[in-house]
């Protein structure tokens, strides 16, 4: 039996989760576009104290690893790294699409808006993944005519094409993702950063 606490802030969200082996014991998701650095700690803190857990009860960590937002990549690595450093347990990394696919079957395709006119995608086969994640035109979605999970995209994104909602919260699909195929806790940057000096 393994507390795993599972991290995603790679998006427009906060999503916290505590799992017992595959079981969620609770979860988390506030939708912000600043200051999940702030949230974070305390979010955490509170989803312990709702399933009566200490700090010293969690056993590994799981962490989202982008590709999405690249600050926010950054805050929620940093964070369970220092806390894996911290307490000396493990700490594996997801990709946000993995977390996407988690509890579907058949092939899908993963969609993030890049919000720079096109997407973060990736495929996969009863969510194990058959690529690595990479960033497609609407047009490119378009041809490969595969069944769609997106997450954060505007009504007209990819219209008439369907696409569905993750069937989990971003931390719950990271924390099973990792459990699946879990791969090490390093950024995952398709693009360079939009920074301006």
């Amino acid at each position: 039996m393994t507390h795993t606490l599972a991290i995603d802030t790679a998006t427009e969200c906060v999503s916290i989760a505590l799992l017992k082996d595959t079981e969620v014991l609770a979860e988390q998701t506030s939708f912000m576009n600043r200051g999940q650095g702030e949230a974070l700690i305390p979010m955490i803190q509170d989803l312990l104290n709702q399933a009566n857990l200490n700090v010293s009860d969690i056993q590994s960590l799981a962490v989202s690893v982008g590709p999405g937002s690249f600050t926010g990549v950054r805050i929620g690595l940093a964070a369970a790294r220092g806390m894996a450093l911290a307490l000396q347990i493990p700490v594996y990394g997801a990709t946000t699409l993995q977390a996407m696919v988690q509890k579907t079957s058949g092939k899908v395709m993963a969609v993030l808006d890049t919000k720079r006119g096109d997407f973060y995608t990736q495929i996969f086969q009863d969510a194990q993944a058959l690529e690595n994640p990479k960033i497609r035109s609407e047009a490119d979605i378009r041809a490969l005519n595969l069944a769609l999970i997106g997450q954060g995209l505007s009504s007209e994104a990819l219209a008439p094409l369907t696409v569905s909602e993750p069937p989990l919260s971003p931390a719950v699909g990271v924390g099973l993702a990792c459990l699946s195929q879990p791969l090490p806790a390093e950024p995952v940057y398709l693009r360079e950063a939009d920074v301006t000096y």
